[in-house]
């Protein structure tokens, strides 16, 4: 979430939010999925070369199909040894699109998962190709990119303009997106009705291949929020699951209840970057100190320096137009960072060496390379997911977001302003599902038809490693392998031990309890 719901965690950088463009060059097969017919049985086209599509028409409610239809896309990446099961990939967000994750990353993913089976990358509903439209400027993608400019989270919560401004724009935001919606087809796009399709497609699946659909299990893994998605999943279906990956554990008992994030673990990850700069040295480490607290006492200083002096960038190579790097821009840069840390730390050494210097140009890059901001979609899906919950986070009154950003900023001193306005997305949207698609039980399951597989780091700066523990606990006989790394998912660093697990539960074997898997990533040292 955060500035751009931080989709799919940052990990899967090469992936878009928007539909993948079309090329009509080519005739022999399909780039669009404008192009795949949508069919009611699972029917496969070949699609962007080495890959096929499908679109899978769905009723909007399946416990009201006389309301209408809508259509859900999938990718496949074939395994070259068949027949192989089918692993679908929920990249987080929520927003993340499936489908583009396993278009652009999917060696990144087959490290994990290994070749011997088919990767299945879809997106979920009002995401991407995927139906209901959850777009609150529908038509006018002009207006839509006017209003994502107006967005300045993170805030400055030192700033009183910084903090009324983001309430009260959030507030317009939710009146805005609920009108739009008042009398459509969005309210249909829960995690319920997402989870549903899972189960929907593991049945067509079955059916296209001549076994009992009623018998049919699914095979998934999901990441960040893809651990809502496949907790819920396994709490409405404990008997229909196959082989369950839950990897960077959200807390799914305190999701539905709109308290999203937990920042216990998130000064440690950003501080590892201190840590990480000073014991790779001067050479390797543009921001070097001699020692670790130095550095940190450095970031500060540059962070405090922008949150009232913002650095102006006025070279053509950089920007288009002349622009102003801010607190806001670092310390959401940074938070973002900490994700996944084997990627970003020598650029966060460059930038703030730069920035110590009132040199904004490669904090400017890196601004502009962040994804666009994806309010429509994993604003109005996670809202749809509390909207009128029991006991649901209430920020509704200045006084009670004031309080929510002093709590997050004891809890945080480097995530507090990033994270703070995740919270303001839901305050005044009025979307709501139908009684079918709202999660109202405990994420939990006395037995599943196989046990669960969830993964956690033990460092990780949004779902830190107690979630993971919670959840697994939630899940009797299932069991948590714990990765001996600083990020968000294991998918932020690289681990044979990590990997072999993986592997071997898909083959039915599941980690001994206590298992802890160290990674080859070192910070400064390789990229992943």
């Amino acid at each position: 979430m955060a500035r751009t719901l931080i989709l799919s965690s940052l990990l899967l950088a090469a992936s878009s939010a928007n539909p993948i463009s079309r090329d009509a060059a080519n005739n022999t097969m399909v780039y669009s999925f404008d192009d795949v017919t949508p069919c009611t049985d699972l029917i496969w086209t070949p699609c962007y070369t080495n890959f096929t599509c499908a679109r899978l028409i769905v009723p909007l409610d399946y416990a009201e199909p006389t309301v209408g239809n809508t259509t859900i896309a999938y990718i496949k990446l074939s395994s070259p040894t068949q027949p192989a099961e089918d692993i679908l990939f929920n990249p987080g967000g929520p927003g993340g699109s499936g489908v583009d994750s396993v278009l652009n990353a999917n060696a990144e993913l087959l490290n994990k998962l290994g070749t011997s089976y088919n990767l299945i990358g879809f997106d979920p509903r009002g995401v991407n190709n995927s139906g209901p439209s959850l777009s609150c400027f529908p038509n006018d993608p002009a207006s839509e990119e006017l209003f994502a400019s107006q967005i300045k989270r993170p805030i400055n919560s030192k700033s009183p303009e910084s903090v009324v401004r983001e309430f009260e724009i959030m507030g317009a935001w939710g009146d805005w997106c609920s009108n739009v919606h008042r009398n459509d087809s969005a309210k249909y796009a829960s995690t319920v009705a997402t989870a549903t399709d899972m189960l929907n497609y593991a049945e067509k699946k079955a059916v296209a291949e001549g076994t009992k659909p009623e018998e049919a299990k699914l095979w998934y893994w999901g990441v960040s929020y893809g651990t809502v998605l496949g907790s819920t999943y396994a709490a409405l279906f404990p008997d229909r699951i196959g082989r369950l990956i839950l990897d960077g554990v959200v807390d799914v008992e305190t999701y539905y209840k709109g308290a999203w994030g937990d920042l216990s673990q998130s000064d440690e990850a950003v501080l590892s970057f201190a840590t990480a700069c000073q014991a790779a040295g001067k050479d390797k480490c543009a921001f070097y100190s001699s020692t670790a607290d130095e550095i940190a006492k450095r970031m500060r200083d540059v962070l405090e320096d922008l949150r009232t002096n913002p650095v102006p960038v006025a070279d053509p190579a950089i920007s288009p137009v002349p622009t102003l790097v801010t607190y806001e821009d670092i310390s959401f840069t940074l938070f973002a960072g900490a994700y996944v840390p084997f990627k970003t730390f020598p650029m966060l050494a460059q930038i703030f060496a730069d920035l110590e210097q009132r040199n904004g140009s490669s904090l400017a890059l890196a601004v502009q390379a962040q994804p666009p901001t994806a309010l429509d979609y994993g604003g109005l899906l996670a809202c749809m997911d509390n909207i009128k919950m029991p006991g649901v986070y209430n920020i509704s009154t200045m006084e009670l977001w004031e309080q929510h950003i002093e709590d997050l900023n004891n809890q945080s001193k480097w995530a507090g302003d990033p994270w703070a306005s995740v919270a303001l997305l839901c305050r005044k949207m009025d979307i709501v599902p139908p009684e079918s698609q709202r999660f109202l039980q405990v994420p939990s399951a006395n037995k599943t038809s196989f046990p669960i597989l969830f993964i956690g780091n033990t460092v990780d700066p949004i779902t830190p490693i107690v979630g993971a523990r919670k959840m697994s606990g939630l899940f009797p006989g299932s069991v948590l392998l714990t990765q001996e790394s600083v990020g968000h998912t294991s998918l932020a660093a690289l681990s044979e031990c990590t990997s072999h697990n993986v592997q071997q539960y898909l083959e039915g074997t599941l980690p001994a309890a206590n298992t802890t898997c160290k990674v080859e990533s070192a910070p400064f040292i390789t990229e992943v």
